[in-house]
């Protein structure tokens, strides 16, 4: 028998990133400005690896900044392998939700082929090699009127607070924006940013309009990390002893089921002898291979005996061939098991009947018949 017991095992459930799926197509952007973000300073990839966002997860410039790792899955890619990373820099009115307008050489890396319309999968990831994040002012900031924009950022940019204040975003443009009543002093600015993995990076800043400053800062979080629940199970399971006697009997069920009539015979042995006779029987299996040895040739003999009968013959000596072959089988059995010599003790008296009608056969001169009745 087999008792289950209950104990502790515990695992983690992550929750991987979101995959999007929709048509990439071709476009080229002059520079890292001139896109909808417009962006003062990009990772050192972006002016080859880009893309302009569809208008519905364009989400009013919040994704500005952001990096996608896009491969293609159309049946007119021969690679769907083969994944790049872009950097989010403009944005595609008349794409639908999941589309990218990829730039050129990021087209072709992933299809292989010229521009066109294909089939593009494609997830966020962290942006690769961003360096420090750097802060820059937009052109024609004042103390009134103070636009910021945090750039080179590892992932994506949830929030920004300068000097304690809520911003509001800059139309048309990737910049937070503060207008206040009183002069901003701009050489010590206050500014907090923090990702949309949570994760806070803040400082002073002396800043000129139209220019950036290294905050010598990173977020540390890896997007990879995003969402991640634990939950725990309890199971540990005990087997009983029995359960190893169980194993050997299910053994030799196997090989009995191949020699016909013995089966019946060896199966009621194994069931009652259980652990010890199997380690008792283990010699005995090496006796009794020479018996079943000497019982081969004389099967063989009778083959060649046979070898000139008409075609019904032939038929019935394939069958004493088959009969034959089954202690051969059987004694081979014993080999990976130690229950099987018992069965292979049984055998011999069956194989001593065999030459008697092997012997009968060429007197009578009618082996079809004899044989057939005997394997009856």
């Amino acid at each position: 028998m087999v008792f289950r017991t209950l104990a502790a095992l515990s695992f983690t459930v992550v929750v991987s990133a979101e995959y999007f799926e929709g048509d990439g197509t071709s476009y080229t952007l002059g520079d890292i400005s001139s896109g909808n973000c417009n962006f003062m300073s990009a990772i050192p990839t972006a002016s080859t690896n880009y893309a302009a966002l569809n208008n519905d997860q364009w989400d009013n410039l919040a994704n500005c900044g952001r990096c996608a790792e896009v491969s293609c899955i159309d049946d007119q890619c021969t690679d769907q392998t083969t994944t790049a990373i872009v950097q989010i820099l403009d944005r595609c009115p008349e794409c639908s939700s999941g589309d990218l307008d990829l730039s050129p050489t990021v087209f072709k890396t992933i299809t292989g082929s010229d521009p066109s319309r294909l089939s593009i999968r494609w997830k966020f990831v962290d942006c690769p090699n961003p360096g420090n994040i750097e802060v820059c002012l937009k052109s024609g900031s004042n103390g009134y009127y103070v636009a910021v924009q945090p750039t080179n950022t590892l992932v994506g940019v949830e929030t920004v607070t300068i000097n304690g204040e809520a911003t509001t975003m800059v139309d048309s443009a990737y910049y937070y924006l503060i207008e206040s009543t009183s002069d901003v002093d701009l050489t010590s600015v206050a500014v907090s940013i923090t990702s949309v993995e949570g994760e806070t990076v803040e400082g002073t800043y002396s800043l000129t309009a139209g220019e950036c400053v290294d905050t010598d800062q990173q977020f540390t979080t890896s997007s990879s990390s995003q969402t991640t629940s634990s939950t725990t199970y309890t199971s540990t399971t005990t087997t009983a002893p029995t359960s190893n006697t169980t194993t050997p009997a299910s053994t030799t069920a196997t090989p009995t089921s191949t020699t016909a009539t013995p089966v019946s015979t060896t199966a009621t042995p194994v069931s009652t002898t259980a652990t010890p006779v199997s380690t008792t029987a283990a010699p005995a299996s090496t006796t009794a291979i020479p018996t079943s040895t000497t019982a081969t040739p004389i099967s063989t003999t009778a083959t060649q005996t046979w070898g000139s009968v008409g075609e019904d013959t032939e038929n019935s000596l394939e069958e004493d061939v088959e009969a034959t072959t089954s202690p051969t089988s059987t004694t081979s059995t014993p080999a990976s098991t130690t229950s099987t010599p018992v069965a292979t003790t049984t055998i011999p008296p069956t194989t001593t009947t065999a030459p008697t009608a092997t012997t009968t056969t060429p007197t009578t001169n009618s082996p079809k018949c004899r044989v057939r009745s005997r394997r009856g």
